[in-house]
């Protein structure tokens, strides 16, 4: 069978590439990094389940994806090769940037995107000891967990509540948004819900989806916007089935909300991931489902034809 290249190893990535193996297809995982697991590295639950996928799935590490011209291609010490048609993409989310989120001000040191932070800790380092987090998801909390295991001293900046029982009288958490950031030579405050917070690092948990290879397909939080693990993984497994369809035959599907992976997915599989940022209901067919947490994985009637279409109460 075709070979498969996978760029991210992180939870999609290692997760399609052994569903993409156990289907029988050869499979490079290639990551830019020199560790594993992106941006769950630090979700001890998460971990288990990569640690896990390790044992069947091999590596590339310190190998980073580039576009030149038209072409992307995989570069590593002492060489590089063109990507074809049979690459996947699953980076993950990226940061939002400071413009996006409306945080204005000065640009001094001490400002991290989530991402650069969890390579600061991989190498046993601390990005500053006074620590703001703008975040309102599960990786927000995960990293404050690590920076106040590691003595830092940790306040959450979230716009909607967060649930962090474990942290009470560890991590202060104030509903808000950072609006201006002042220092000189290094972060000093923060401005949230019109007062000052002092601090000397602010790191940036705000994210979106985001396929830096548009031409390629993709998995995961690279195009789905869910925090959910198990949505991660079944976007994989889904692909995965959508690559080695052996009978060919196809659904067609008409809908008024974004699903996965696409308007035609295999009648061997049969399921998609409906998204519905904050929620809904939807019609499929004739049977109605409840969309929590902004994506549902939905099992398909085996019709020809699938209406998917969202409940306006």
């Amino acid at each position: 069978m075709v070979g498969y290249t996978v760029i991210g190893a992180g939870l999609a990535g290692l997760s399609l590439a052994m569903e993409l193996h156990r289907l029988g297809a050869e499979v490079e995982v290639v990551e830019y990094r020199d560790y594993v697991g992106g941006i769950h590295v630090l979700t001890p639950e998460v971990r288990s389940i990569i640690n896990d996928l390790l044992n069947h799935v091999t590596v590339r590490l310190n190998t980073a994806a580039v576009r030149i011209g038209n072409e992307v291609y995989t570069v590593w010490r002492g060489g590089y090769r063109r990507l074809g048609n049979n690459t996947i993409i699953a980076t993950g989310f990226r940061v939002m940037t400071m413009p996006e989120l409306g945080i204005y001000g000065d640009r001094p040191a001490g400002i991290y995107p989530h991402h650069a932070v969890l390579d600061i800790l991989y190498y046993n380092l601390l990005p500053g000891k006074n620590v703001v987090i703008y975040g309102n998801n599960p990786y927000a909390l995960s990293l404050a967990r690590e920076l106040v295991k590691r003595g830092a001293v940790v306040k959450i900046i979230s716009p909607t509540g967060l649930n962090a029982e474990d942290l009470r009288g560890y991590a202060d958490i104030i509903i808000g948004r950072v609006k201006y950031v002042k220092g000189r030579g290094r972060v000093e405050k923060v401005l949230v819900n019109g007062e000052w917070i002092t601090t000397d690092t602010l790191v940036i948990s705000m994210f979106k989806p985001f396929n830096p290879f548009p031409g390629f397909k993709a998995v995961g939080q690279a195009v789905i916007e869910t925090y959910d693990p198990n949505i991660v993984i079944e976007s994989s497994r889904i692909m995965a089935r959508e690559l080695t369809n052996e009978s060919g035959e196809f659904l067609m599907i008409d809908s008024d909300l974004p699903i996965y992976p696409g308007n035609r997915v295999s009648r061997d599989l049969r399921r998609v991931i409906i998204l519905c940022s904050g929620g809904c209901r939807v019609m499929v067919n004739d049977k109605e489902y409840v969309i929590n947490g902004g994506a549902s994985i939905i099992e398909l009637p085996d019709v020809d034809r699938v209406s998917i279409k969202r409940v306006v109460s």
